[in-house]
């Protein structure tokens, strides 16, 4: 029997694994669950274009959006299969609203979505179908540390399980990387505990190459609350049924910088309200919803009009909010089926880079992405043919209490990362961040051998220094990279 093993929790690994032929024994590796991952925190949708007319427009939208980086014919497959995607939803049992939204970027309302936590739904959905499947082998509390390559050709990968302290090797015949992005690496962000980007540390440690990792999405509207560590996202479709972003004074400051206003690109919505906080020197703008009906507002947005109400900021019609790391639009570099250059070894979702987005990925695409090239490789020749490797080694035993220095150290990452490598960029400040980069990169090494905790920041300063060579070499302002001097 064909073993597969795939890494991650979200909507790519829980659609992939749903879709695998039941003759293939599967290991998912998760931590404590879905709801760690971007997926499960999905507030919009799915972007779907419904007729051949549509798809063309959807498809200029991505091209804009992707700033001429974007691979046009991935972007055409993606979009033509988009409507075949959505029945198959439909068909496992989701119900979407009857109206789609508009969201910034997109030349009409194509967005399909369920009330104002369209991930929540559909992974709450898919995995509970995925956990009738008997093929299927759940590793909870568990995550990959390494991968193990031999000969060019991936074998498996090292596991641990941070409750009991063991680490292990797992052999497959084909290695699925679908453990999401890298929003965790900053300091402001709106992503689950899982979006660390240890995935595309381990495949860079591996030899694979990362692609268009300057290009880190920040979503414009986070939520902000003062000395709290809650990440509530506001859902573009708020802007899209009519609230307007406004500095401290009342002033619409986005109609000043684009003809969208307030439904512009994110890059362009972000970088706008991070030159008015500092121009004005605020901690964040507001987001009037005063022309957002209100019956329409309890409806269609439950959770955000409960998340506002809780903050106390319904009587005054406007939400504190900041900009946020919120997308990794590059990764590990795949192609159309995606496979790596490692035979053996696949990246799906966000960890992935398909090409899809360029420098800026358009909203609500990033879940078309992930249930496509999902589906496609489930049903790939190669994942049902693959034959590298069969058992597994024994057990290792690892510390993991986490030392308090390296708990420093991931917070001056992620302090670092925040003001060298967020929203605007300066050619200086970045060199001298990546040497204080390297220098962690050099420390860590001596924890690893001992500390789990160590070999799981290791893979992340990978990512970040990725992030970091990235940014330093481009050296043009586009989409989500944005240089200032």
């Amino acid at each position: 029997m064909k073993r597969v093993v795939c890494i991650g929790g979200g909507l790519a690994a829980i659609y992939f694994s749903l879709l695998l032929s039941e003759e293939v024994e599967l290991y998912l590796i998760l931590g404590e669950g879905p709801e760690e991952s971007n997926s499960y925190l999905a507030k919009g949708g799915i972007a779907v274009s419904l007729d051949i007319e549509d798809q063309a427009a959807h498809i200029a939208d991505t091209l804009v959006a992707g700033a001429g980086l974007c691979n046009p014919q991935i972007v055409k497959e993606v979009i033509e299969n988009s409507s075949r995607l959505l029945q198959d939803l439909k068909a496992r049992g989701l119900y979407f609203d009857p109206n789609p939204s508009k969201e910034g970027g997109h030349a009409i309302a194509r967005i399909q979505h369920i009330s104002d936590q369209t991930g929540k739904f559909l992974l709450e959905k898919l995995w509970a179908d995925l956990k009738k499947r008997k093929n299927t082998h759940f590793l909870y509390h568990t995550v990959a540390t390494q991968l193990i390559i031999e000969k060019g050709i991936c074998k498996g990968l090292t596991i641990a399980n941070y409750l009991e302290g063991t680490c292990k090797n797992i052999f497959a015949d084909s290695v699925v990387l679908a453990s999401g992005g890298c929003g965790n690496l900053y300091a402001q962000h709106t992503n689950g505990i899982g979006a660390n980007g240890e995935g595309a540390g381990m495949a860079k440690r591996a030899g694979i190459a990362l692609q268009d990792m300057a290009f880190i999405q920040f979503h414009p509207t986070k939520m902000f609350l003062e000395n709290k560590s809650e990440n509530i996202l506001v859902t573009e479709a708020f802007r899209g049924a009519g609230a307007i972003l406004r500095d401290n004074n009342g002033y619409e400051f986005m109609k000043d910088l684009h003809p969208l206003a307030s439904l512009a690109p994110r890059d362009i919505v972000s970088l706008g309200m991070f030159l008015k906080m500092e121009e004005t020197q605020a901690k964040h703008v507001y987001l009037d919803f005063s022309k957002v009906d209100t019956q329409h507002f309890m409806r269609s947005f439950p959770f955000l009009f409960d998340a506002v109400k809780r903050g106390g900021f319904l009587s005054h019609e406007k939400i504190p909010v900041t900009p946020a790391a919120h997308y990794q639009c590059g990764g590990v570099d795949v192609d159309g089926n995606s496979a790596t250059a490692i035979p053996g070894l696949f990246a799906i979702g966000e960890v992935a880079r398909t090409g899809l987005h360029g420098a800026n990925r358009l909203a609500s695409n990033s879940l078309l992405e992930l249930f496509h090239f999902a589906a496609k490789l489930a049903s790939s020749e190669i994942i049902q043919t693959n034959n590298y490797g069969a058992g597994e080694d024994d057990l290792k035993p690892l510390i993991v209490e986490i030392p308090s220095e390296l708990l420093q150290m991931e917070n001056a990452i992620k302090e670092l990362m925040w003001h060298s490598f967020g929203i605007c960029r300066n050619a200086g400040q970045m060199e001298k961040a990546l040497g204080e980069l390297e220098v962690f990169h050099a420390t860590i090494e001596y924890f690893e051998a001992t500390y789990l905790f160590a070999k799981r920041l290791g893979n992340r300063i990978e990512t970040a220094k990725a992030i970091a060579n990235a940014a330093i070499q481009r050296k043009e302002s586009i989409g989500c990279h944005q240089l200032i001097h």
